[in-house]
Parts: C-alpha cells; structure tokens; sequence
C-alpha cells in the first residue's frame, strides 16, 4: 500500500508561527507527529501583518526546523485577525409546492443565501457552519438531506474576515515556498489540540488570547455558536502598561506575564482592567445558554500567572489551559501551548482514516482575484 503523503500545518500569529508536521495513519483516524517547530518573530508588534517579509522569514524558518526529511510544501493555515466578526444569520429558501427531498444542492443554495445576507464586498468568509434546519416536520436538524420539505429555513454561524487580510496571508505564505490548501479559523483548531474526547459532546468556551486580539467563542458539540473578538492580546497589554507607568515593553510584558500576582498595584489594577473584559464577553456569548461545561483558555496570553484560576473562580466554571496531550513531552508549557492549534489542525484532518485534501483551484484563484482588484479600484 503506497504510503500517505505528510501533512503540514501552519498557525500563524501576530507574534509567532506554529508549525507541526505529522503523516495520516494508514487505515484508522489519526497522524503520527513527525516533528513540530515554534519561531517567534524578531521583532514584537503590535500592529497584526506590519511586515509581511518578516513573517514570510518566520513561516520558511518554521517549515524547515519541522519537517525535517518529510517532503511536504501543501499546509493547512490556521489564523486569527482583530477584526474578524462572527454572526448568527437566518435564511430560507422555496423547494416546491409539494414536499420534496432536501439534497444537497439545496444546502449549498441556503448557505449561498446566508453569506450573501452576511457578507460585505471588502470581507470574505473565513469559517461558515450550518447550526440547523428547519422543514415540513423537522426542526433544528444539522444535516436534512433525505427529509421531506417544501420550504427549508437555516441557522448559519458565519465568521468573516477582511478580503486584504487573506491576500496578505496567502502572499505570505506562498512567498515562503509553501501553498495553502485549507485557510481555517484558529479557534476550532486551538479546541482540537487539547484532544480531550470528552469535549465533543460538551458545551465549551474557548478563549484563544493571542498577542494582538483576545477570541472567545462558544463551542457546542464542535460548532462555534457564537463568538467575540476583544481588541486586545499579551503585546496590547504589554504596550498599554508600559505606556501608563513609563517603562520598557520587556519589563512591562514581565510584568504582565505576573498577573494579579504582581507585587505592583499599579500593574494589578491594569490586568485586572483587561480580564474583566473577559468575563463580560463570556457572559456575552452564553446569555441565555445553559451554562458552559468546561472554560479551556489557549494562546500564550493566556498563561498569564493566574488567569485560569481567576476565571473559574469568577465564572464558577471549571476551567483549564489549552495544552495538547501530544506535544507535553516537546518542551515547556509556553511551547506546549504555542503548538497546539498547529496541532489541532492536523488532528481536524485526518478524523477521517483517508484525509483528501486539495488545493483551490485555479479557477478559485482567479475569482478571488477578480474581486480583489474590483474592491480595490471601486
């Protein structure tokens, strides 16, 4: 049997990128992790895609130091960006006047009829998930191919991103001598690396702090329901200290890595600013939900010395930080947390025993750049 082609998987940051590198198991769900890599970037920033050579560097770095001999140039990209929004959408759409099977033409025609509710002409979808239909007789069923309808109505969770945000992605990624063959949104990835299975049948929510935007979301049997974008991550809060109290960004990112802990007032009374931020959104995304199973907090802004203790105590949820239980034997917990959405992404490809993955299609290319070049000249 000729062996599965390795797969490479890329969580690019705004201030590191991950990568892992791991070969589909042959007849069951799964990968053996070949190898894993974790390059920060020279210089810190605040502001997200300020230097697209520098990342370029960083993801060919990442890509080297991971693969080792696995001859592998196709990835799975993961990312995050501050101003990604998600929306909740309902649509409908006719199917005859006497009831008819739902197929899945139909489904691709309700899901067109949502981004197309949703979606502005500088945005493009970044992750769309189909939370449930309704029909003559069902109601809230996820997958209604088969069932009878004459009309069929739509709940759709759909993230967007801006369009120059995905060109600069691809450009850099592409530059770096490797071609995206999925672009996914971070958060489910960051939730998969944990590989806890008791997950799947939870109500969970996530929150990936990163360094220049913090996302919480509401995951419930692996569908993001609702979500949040707060401006800020570990360098904004680093930055904002380090202006206020007129000191070096170094020692401020110091000090905030102490958390409530810090022995500073001034420094407590600013980290505290920030992580109320994180219980109002929890409470966003869960107004009128059940409550929560489970908190898991992922990205390294999240090991914030504290933080996760904090956020049970206050929400009354257990909560626990995003380490993958496949890489806690590679190195230290900042690295253990900084691979596990790189992790996560391979894990979300091969749950099927033969993962076929392929790259977009020419024609796809030059679509999206078509509406590129009309968004920029208009």
């Amino acid at each position: 049997m000729r062996p599965l082609q390795p797969l490479l998987a890329l969580d690019i940051g705004s201030t590191k990128i991950a990568c892992a590198v791991g070969v589909p198991h042959q007849q069951t769900p799964g990968f053996e992790l070949l190898g894993s890599s974790l390059v920060n970037y020279p210089v810190r920033s605040s502001v997200w895609l300020n230097d697209p050579l520098m990342v370029s560097r960083a993801i060919e770095q990442a890509v080297e130091a991971a693969r080792g001999t696995a001859d592998c140039y196709r990835a799975l990209v993961a990312m995050n960006h501050p101003q990604l929004s998600g929306e909740v959408v309902q649509v409908a759409i006719p199917l005859g006047d006497e009831p008819v099977q739902v197929r899945s033409q139909d489904l691709h025609r309700l899901q067109a009829s949502a981004l197309h509710q949703v979606l502005g002409i500088d945005r493009e979808p970044l992750l769309v998930q189909r939370l449930g239909c309704t029909g003559n007789g069902f109601d809230r069923v996820r997958d209604p191919r088969g069932l009878l309808a004459t009309r069929l109505s739509g709940t759709f969770h759909v993230v967007s991103m801006p369009m120059a945000a995905r060109r600069a992605i691809t450009q850099m990624v592409e530059s770096a001598g490797v071609e995206i063959t999925r672009l996914s949104y971070s958060l489910p990835g960051a939730l998969a690396g944990v590989g806890d299975s008791e997950l799947a049948q939870q109500r969970v929510v996530v929150i990936d702090i990163g360094g220049v935007s913090a996302d919480i979301g509401l995951v419930v049997e692996q569908m993001l329901q609702r979500l949040r974008v707060l401006p800020w991550g570990g360098m904004t809060l680093a930055e904002a200290m380090a202006a206020q109290l007129r000191v070096p960004v170094d020692q401020a990112m110091s000090w905030s890595l102490q958390g409530t802990g810090c022995r500073k007032p001034d420094v407590r009374a600013i980290v505290q600013q920030h992580w109320d931020q994180l219980i109002e959104a929890i409470a966003t995304v869960t107004q009128g939900e059940p409550l929560p199973d489970r908190v898991i907090v992922a990205g390294r802004g999240g090991l914030m010395d504290g933080l996760a203790e904090w956020i049970e105590s206050t929400t009354k949820i257990p909560t626990s930080v995003g380490l993958s239980n496949r890489v806690n034997r590679l190195g230290d917990v900042p690295q253990q947390v900084g691979l596990a959405t790189a992790i996560g992404l391979l894990e979300m490809a091969t749950q099927q025993a033969t993962p076929r993955l392929r790259p977009d299609h020419l024609f796809n290319r030059l679509l999206h750049r078509t509406r590129t070049i009309l968004t920029e000249y208009f």
